[in-house]
Order: C-alpha cells, then sequence, then structure tokens
C-alpha cells in the first residue's frame, strides 16, 4: 500500500448527533458489502475531485438504504471541509 496522506475518521455513537474523532474504525460486513463501500469511497473521491464536491453519502445512493440494519458513510473533501477537533 502506498503512503497516505493525514486523515481523521470521526463518527456518532448510536441515538447520538455529537461527533466524535475516532482512532480506528471496524467494518463487520459480507465480501460484496465491503465491495460496495469500497466502490463507494473510490467513486466518491473520483466525484469530489472532478466536480469539487464538498460530500457524499451512501445512504443517498443505496436504494434499500435503512437507517436500522445501515450506517452511513460520508465522504468528506479535506479541501473543502476542515476536520473537527476531539
Amino acid at each position: 500500500m502506498k503512503n497516505l496522506t493525514a486523515f481523521t475518521v470521526h463518527g456518532t455513537a448510536i441515538g447520538s448527533n455529537k461527533n466524535i474523532q475516532l482512532d480506528e474504525i471496524s467494518i463487520i460486513a459480507d465480501s460484496e458489502t465491503m465491495r460496495a463501500l469500497g466502490n463507494f469511497l473510490i467513486n466518491a473521491a473520483d466525484e469530489m475531485a472532478q466536480f469539487g464536491l464538498e460530500h457524499l453519502h451512501l445512504q443517498d445512493l443505496v436504494e434499500n438504504f435503512s437507517h436500522e440494519t445501515h450506517v452511513d458513510f460520508i465522504a468528506l473533501n479535506r479541501e473543502i471541509v476542515e476536520p473537527t477537533k476531539g
């Protein structure tokens, strides 16, 4: 794997709106879902670079998205969005 530039990961706990910075994330999913999430991130990066988008939501692209069974991924463009601290 190539070296990565600095990035941060943020999230919210179930039932909370408070944004917290995370040290790590774990994704529990089957291989098909892992590939779909990877494709979402690749496509989001391409669209942000091409169109200067601030962010994209996974929930906007998945036909059967449900907050009961899915977690929204939000890809934020670091060139536009400054990460929060803490």
